[in-house]
């Protein structure tokens, strides 16, 4: 009997001994556990832009052009996996630029954009006519387009504003013109400033009918609140804006200069504006640097600036050849409209984002001194210079696109399953909105490019340039 009950409390012993030892192993097995991935993100700072937090010391898995996982512990990865160290380093979602005039120069743009962090855009003329006979320029080796969520034409009035837009005068024309760009299977609508009110209500309709978004230009001779309940999905530039923070008096004519616009200004207005928009389906994508290119016509020092080298010379040559059409004293004139304009605008977007208008951002490159790419990150800036907070101004380069464009399940947050571009900067952007340019690496659908390949695409841009 003593025999039996020794040999069962040493089998209780050894029992006890392997399952310590499992303990211990289970951690250390945890702590490197051997993956076999296409590309790792190691040890890097996650910026959740849904919640705002850091996400300390994440390992990110990419396979073919997804995210596949996100470890929190250490990661001992296979031979055959890309790895990329991310200490001490931020991730942030891949940008979009939503307001963008991308495909008539985009041989030449499209480095540019992916150097700046840009994944993504919004193209809001993709059938842009040829106004000068833009080189057929072979692309830059090994760089990928981004994303893009497209119009083809405008849809205008008669006169319109440019040649080749699409011109509706009457219903019927707007169920021809909604037809014509759901043949070029186009995203969404984009409308123009020289429709009539009548002709914009009826491609309102016909694209309700079609469950295709439109977008653009309030036109001149309808209000914000007219383009709001017609169901329009943005406003670009703030158009339509200042307007509708008059207060309504049948007696007084609408106002005759940018100067009288701020000068009636009414903030009890402006809070039921806001009200009215955060309640709606509407979006706003303000383009605060074209406002500020406007208070710069006129300034040389503005007018040089340095990233022209990156640009091509025939879109050089455009931006002058639109200036110089204009003499001196109309420039000038334009330019101390522009400034109150710009200035007054510029410090209500905090205000607007925090009574929840809901803001994207974009920048309507390339037109003059509007730097594809680089301008998105000036864009940033501003947001912030007028109030916005640097998380809120993030989103609105990256969830808030995906939102807007119902594509939140691909794009806009590091999540798995979702699409993997991806910026990986040196320091915190929510810390400091200008760190969205301390760029080390662009994840573009998988394709990394380092720093280097960054690098030498500029150079290349330079070269091409002149």
């Amino acid at each position: 009997m003593l025999k039996k009950q020794t040999m069962n409390s040493n089998f209780s012993k050894r029992i006890k001994l392997c399952f310590v030892i499992l303990l211990l192993i289970i951690p250390f097995m945890s702590c490197h556990h051997a993956v076999n991935h296409d590309c790792l993100i190691t040890n890097v700072n996650v910026v959740d832009v849904n919640t705002g937090e850091i996400l300390k010391n994440k390992t990110i898995a990419i396979d073919s052009n997804r995210i596949t996982a996100i470890y929190d512990n250490e990661i001992t990865d296979s031979d055959s996996t890309a790895v990329i160290d991310g200490k001490d380093k931020y991730l942030i979602p891949g940008l979009w630029d939503m307001h963008a005039h991308y495909k008539w120069a985009r041989i030449d743009t499209e480095p540019l954009l992916i150097a700046n962090g840009i994944t993504g855009v919004r193209e809001m003329w993709g059938d842009m006519p040829e106004y000068v006979i833009v080189p057929k320029n072979t692309p830059q080796e090994g760089v990928v387009s981004p994303d893009i969520y497209f119009a083809a034409d405008f849809i205008d009035g008669n006169p319109p504003a440019f040649p080749g837009s699409l011109i509706v005068t009457n219903s019927d024309e707007a169920v021809a013109a909604v037809n014509n760009q759901m043949e070029k299977k186009v995203d969404f609508l984009k409308v123009y400033s020289m429709l009539t009110e009548e002709a914009f209500l009826a491609i309102a309709k016909e694209a309700k009918k079609r469950n295709i978004p439109f977008a653009g230009h309030i036109p001149n001779g309808v209000s914000i609140y007219k383009a709001i309940d017609a169901g329009m999905a943005s406003s670009e530039h703030l158009y339509g804006f200042l307007e509708g923070c008059i207060p309504q008096n049948k007696n007084e004519n609408p106002p005759s200069s940018e100067e009288e616009l701020v000068s009636r200004f009414s903030e009890k207005s402006f809070d039921s504006l806001c009200s009215v928009l955060a309640k709606s389906n509407m979006w706003i994508c303000p383009t605060l640097v074209v406002g500020r290119v406007n208070c710069y016509l006129n300034d040389t020092i503005f007018k040089n600036d340095n990233r022209k080298v990156y640009l091509p010379g025939y879109l050089i040559e455009i931006w002058n050849q639109r200036l110089n059409a204009y003499p001196k004293s109309q420039i000038d004139t334009w330019v101390k409209s522009a400034i109150v304009k710009h200035l007054f605008e510029l410090n209500l977007i905090g205000k607007m984002n925090e009574k929840g208008v809901k803001i994207i951002a974009g920048t309507d490159f390339p037109n003059p001194y509007i730097f594809p790419g680089f301008s998105l990150h000036d864009e940033l800036s501003l947001m912030v210079k007028g109030g916005m907070p640097a998380l809120d101004v993030l989103r609105s380069a990256t969830i808030k696109p995906a939102i807007f464009m119902n594509k939140k399940a691909d794009f806009g947050s590091i999540e798995i399953g979702k699409v993997a571009s991806l910026v990986l900067l040196n320091k915190n952007p929510l810390e400091n909105i200008e760190n969205t340019t301390t760029i080390e690496t662009v994840i573009v659908r998988g394709k990394v490019y380092s720093r280097k390949v960054l690098d030498l695409m500029l150079e290349q841009a330079k070269s091409n340039g002149k």
